[in-house]
């Protein structure tokens, strides 16, 4: 295993766990930020890692996604148990990333490029969503700034739901990969 995939195995299995533990356990909003600060690093740290010392897997190209996708749903979803956002922001970025998971488990597609409105989304939830632990953290009860961190959330959940339609219909018209069964026969 290179670098990059342990980075990415440790984001999914001990950053996002952790940040869980940290916000719904021990109820303290400032370490749940300071892991999720290491979250989006480590989430840069593995790609560049990756393209700069020439450390692309074929298992990184899969499991990198899969980390981003987890740790997001599951970062909204602690914020929702921890009363900061409200429940639908969740259920979009759960429904759009089975949505798409599942047309590409169906299509066995290729790769496809990633757009500005997807990038434009992870800088509005990497924005948000420390916003709103900072808030809890430092300004509880602060509502103008509470509602302006749940604007920019909501505007990448919804570009989130955007951005995964865009992807499921760019993997419904490229062409689909032969299944195993057929590479094996």
């Amino acid at each position: 295993m290179n670098v990059p995939n342990a980075i990415s195995f440790g984001r999914l299995l001990i950053l996002t766990p952790l940040f869980v533990v940290l916000l719904l356990v021990f109820r303290n909003p400032l370490l749940a930020l300071i892991t999720l600060v290491v979250l989006g690093i480590t989430d840069w740290a593995d790609g560049f890692i990756a393209r700069r010392f020439d450390q692309q897997t074929d298992l990184g190209k899969k499991l990198d996604p899969i980390a981003d996708r987890v740790s997001q749903f599951v970062v909204c979803a602690t914020l929702v148990v921890a009363a900061l956002v409200p429940l639908w922001m969740a259920i979009v970025i759960l429904l759009s990333d089975l949505l798409l998971g599942i047309t590409i488990l169906v299509r066995k597609p290729g790769i496809v490029k990633v757009r500005w409105i997807g990038r434009f989304r992870t800088v509005l939830l990497m924005v948000g969503f420390p916003l709103l632990l900072v808030i809890a953290s430092f300004w509880p009860g602060n509502a103008g700034l509470n509602l302006f961190a749940l604007i920019v959330v909501g505007a990448g959940c919804v570009l989130h739901a955007i951005a995964n339609l865009e992807y499921t219909y760019a993997l419904l018209r490229a062409p689909a990969r032969p299944s195993e069964k057929a590479d094996a026969g």
